[in-house]
């Protein structure tokens, strides 16, 4: 929220949002968020609960504490760039330094992880694995059009750049 509100300020020139991509959002906030809260203060999701392994919480606890490490870094390295939806800023420039060196999208790998973490830690059939398939509908619809958007503003800059790393995660190919 913090890094939201600092970009807004900064003058819009080009959104390429729409109706799916708010739904997704607010999927995704409801995966993460609405139904975790519930799930932990009140009885509707009792049915679906199964216990934990220690192993598995503790995995689960190491992925959470890197994809918020890595979400809390790619915000850093964005700056005034960062946008929660799909649009261009009037002082938006490529970033391609600090975790986007080897990572086009950092961002969406820590949704990933911290999603995956909640799925490892919370021992419910239904609210373990909402932020996932939330957050995974939301990059299906989203990523073509982000990369689109990103090579339509910055062109054979771009293109040069997802030559050079990956969407995700590094090292896995270098395929757009």
């Amino acid at each position: 929220m913090p890094h939201e509100y600092k970009t807004r300020q900064v003058k819009r020139i080009e959104s390429r949002d729409n109706a799916l991509e708010k739904f997704n959002l607010l999927l995704v906030f409801t995966g993460s968020l609405t139904l975790p809260v519930l799930y932990f203060f009140s009885p509707w999701f009792k049915f679906a609960n199964y216990e934990v392994h220690t192993a598995v919480g503790i995995c689960g606890s190491i992925t959470a504490v890197i994809g918020v490490w890595l979400f809390w870094r790619s915000h850093k390295d964005l700056g005034r760039q960062f946008s929660a939806t799909l649009e261009v800023k009037e002082v938006h420039a490529l970033v391609t330094s600090g975790v986007y060196k080897n990572i086009r999208h950092p961002m969406y790998t820590a949704a990933f992880l911290v999603s995956f973490s909640q799925m490892l830690l919370l021992g419910n059939w239904v609210v373990g694995p909402s932020f996932l398939l939330a957050f995974l509908s939301l990059y299906l619809v989203r990523i073509g059009n982000e990369e689109r958007m990103m090579l339509d503003h910055f062109g054979q800059e771009y293109a040069d750049y997802m030559k050079r790393t990956n969407r995700l995660f590094p090292g896995l190919g270098k395929r757009p």
